[in-house]
């Protein structure tokens, strides 16, 4: 189960919004569930300042002692939340692309050394 917590400013947090968030936020949960310790913040604003985009969602995970941001402006708030929460899971896919990469690697350069370790013998 992934803990967070879900603030509104100038915008009430109704049971549809909460369950849409968390509905949203399973996309990014594949990549969180291994950290039992996950914490994510959620932040939803309604702005007039702006003109077009008035609508804000803002994401924040702390994970592994990493922590991932996305932050995005929409016409409504469940846009503003799909392109949020889509900016997040590309982070999160981005950092375990990474480190499978670099484990690989790691992994190939070993098999290379033990390789020449036997033709050596």
């Amino acid at each position: 189960m992934l803990n967070y917590n879900i603030k509104g400013t100038q915008v009430s947090v109704s049971e549809e919004l909460r369950a849409y968030v968390e509905r949203a936020l399973g996309h990014a949960a594949k990549f969180l569930e291994a950290d039992p310790t996950t914490h994510v913040d959620v932040e939803l604003e309604f702005s007039q300042v702006r003109d077009g985009a008035k609508y804000r969602a803002e994401f924040t995970a702390e994970a592994s002692g990493a922590l991932y941001r996305a932050d995005c402006w929409g016409t409504t708030l469940h846009e503003a939340i799909d392109l949020a929460v889509g900016e997040l899971t590309g982070e999160l896919r981005k950092n375990k692309t990474k480190k499978l990469h670099f484990l690989r690697r790691g992994a190939l350069r070993v098999k290379e050394f033990v390789r020449g370790f036997r033709e050596n013998i």
